[in-house]
């Protein structure tokens, strides 16, 4: 924790107007007041856990001190994470992701919870002694999962490994694309049970539709049976002789294949031009700094040396003078500066890997299609994670930054990366003008939300400077080279161009670079991105018309 506070003051004192600059961003008494409770429930629950687990207690909340009862009402996102040993009893009528990324304690919610209750569970025994709403379970691979009074559409959905009981009924999709794990059910499922299911077993105490595609219908042996009650160890649970059991059916059903991303080609035909401004002296300081999470000035701004987060496997072994004070996006063994990658991939590791880092990247691409307000209880889970002040960020492809720049308003995040080279075969070219009228559409800029994007290829100097003038704020990219000291170098001579840049182009901060300094090359870069065609002085005349 301490390192991160030192790295953030560092750059307050390299850049002299840090505390001036004017950032519009939605500050905490903005926020809704219902986020506003779930993060201070969250703040309270860390302070309790960390206190129970030293003197060996379990916690209860949502009663008064003398035990009268006094209920949660929508909070969301709350007791993420819980750790191995901690006990919580929670009464109320909570929202949505509440108990996720748990990783071996023990909770139990005396009334009900919206959706992705129990999500990404890692170990945690949970219990709902009312009704929850859609993705109960979703993504979980080891635990248990209790719920006593039926569960919406795509309960066990995604899920790899662990017990997931729910008595009553539950809706649609029940254990869609599960791989693994046991679903128990007592009471009637809706349609598609099992959809895309390659692994696992769901079993059915009730009526049953219709089996889909790919999934087999086998009532549920003696022995099995009797085994997997000694497993639930409940009597009012238990699963008789004649109940219906669902598996896979190994390659019959037809599984979809992701289509392959298509590479987007890079900013070749664009060049930068001076728009026009008076020269600055080559030896003035040049300004290339970028503040990540300022959230108006309420929080410890990240600084970011370069409008860059270069993308890492891991971040162990980044050492170096630039490297050392430049935060990455990694996958796993994060510093203390570098911000997690998120996806289907790691998301059960959640807890574990941010402990450790600086900010969270979450790839809403690995997330099943959600609502704002359930984007909403997820912030607030990694928010109970993380240091407050770390940034959170949402990444998603370029042909749904429409949908990722709508998710990210109003969800209190920091920043939104359109990922470049994609399925669809977007250029790179025609990627700014769709990123740039989309970001302006959602307001993000009110928001204090920062654009940026991911390419598919090494950046080099003039790409950063491209980007800023695109209206881009973050550039990110895989590093070049996996050594520690070709990164090293790989960083200083970025920052060294993009100087250079800025003094051609007459200009002291990135914050200058405008699409004014843009030009495109040729007729076909021009067509696609819109700027102003090289030697014309203006974008082409198709362009005028919008």
């Amino acid at each position: 924790m301490k390192t991160k506070v030192v790295f953030r003051r560092s750059w307050r004192v390299m850049r002299g107007q840090f505390e001036d600059r004017k950032v519009l961003a939605r500050t905490m008494a903005e926020m809704r007041e219902d986020v506003v409770r779930s993060l201070q429930l969250n703040r309270d629950l860390a302070r309790l856990v960390e206190r129970a687990l030293q003197l060996d207690q379990g916690m209860k909340v949502g009663w008064s001190r003398n035990g009268e009862p006094n209920p949660k009402q929508g909070e969301m996102g709350v007791a993420p994470g819980l750790p191995e040993g901690a006990r919580l009893r929670m009464l109320g009528a909570l929202n949505d992701s509440v108990a996720a990324f748990s990783t071996g304690g023990n909770f139990t919610l005396e009334g009900t919870a919206g959706e992705l209750f129990g999500a990404w569970n890692n170990g945690g025994n949970l219990s709902v002694e009312r009704g929850v709403g859609a993705f109960l379970g979703h993504g979980m691979c080891d635990g248990r999962i209790t719920v006593r009074d039926g569960a919406g559409d795509d309960a066990g959905s995604q899920m790899s490994g662990g017990l997931l009981l729910v008595r009553g009924d539950a809706g649609l999709r029940i254990g869609g694309g599960m791989s693994g794990g046991t679903i128990v059910v007592h009471g009637d499922v809706g349609r598609e049970p099992g959809v895309g299911m390659t692994g696992g077993r769901i079993i059915i105490n009730g009526r049953c539709p219709a089996i889909p595609e790919g999934v087999k219908m086998d009532s549920l042996s003696t022995a099995a049976a009797k085994k997997l009650n000694s497993e639930i160890g409940d009597s009012t649970l238990e699963v008789p002789n004649d109940a219906v059991c669902l598996t896979a059916i190994e390659d019959s059903a037809i599984r979809p294949t992701a289509p392959e991303s298509v590479p987007s080609g890079g900013w070749g035909g664009i060049g930068l031009v001076n728009g026009g401004e008076d020269a600055v002296p080559a030896h003035s300081q040049r300004d290339t700094l970028v503040l990540l999470a300022e959230r108006g000035g309420e929080s410890k701004a990240v600084g970011l040396p370069l409008p860059l987060i270069p993308m890492r496997e891991s971040g162990k072994g980044l050492k170096g003078e630039m490297t050392s004070i430049q935060p990455f996006i990694v996958r796993k063994e994060p510093r203390s500066i570098d911000l997690v990658i998120l996806d289907s991939n790691n998301l059960n590791d959640c807890f574990a890997l941010l402990e450790k880092a600086g900010g969270a990247v979450l790839d809403l691409a690995a997330l099943p299609t959600l609502s704002s307000p359930v984007l909403d209880g997820i912030v607030v889970s990694l928010r109970g994670i993380l240091d407050e002040d770390s940034p959170i960020i949402f990444i998603d492809d370029v042909d749904r930054v429409e949908r990722l720049h709508r998710s990210a308003t109003g969800c209190g995040i920091d920043a939104v990366i359109a990922r470049l080279g994609d399925s669809s075969g977007r250029s790179a070219d025609s990627a700014l003008p769709l990123v740039g009228r989309s970001a302006a559409s959602s307001g993000m800029a009110t928001d204090g939300i920062l654009s940026g994007l991911n390419i598919d290829w090494n950046a080099d100097a003039a790409d950063l400077a491209i980007s800023c003038a695109a209206g881009s704020t973050i550039l990110s990219c895989q590093v070049p080279d996996d050594s520690s000291q070709a990164i090293e170098a790989w960083l200083r001579e970025l920052h060294e161009g993009l100087c250079g840049w800025l003094v051609h182009l007459g200009i002291s901060t990135i914050d200058n670079l405008t699409r004014k300094h843009l030009r495109a090359l040729d007729h076909e870069t021009a067509s696609t991105s819109g700027l102003r065609l090289s030697g014309y002085g203006r974008p082409l005349p198709h362009w005028f018309a919008s």
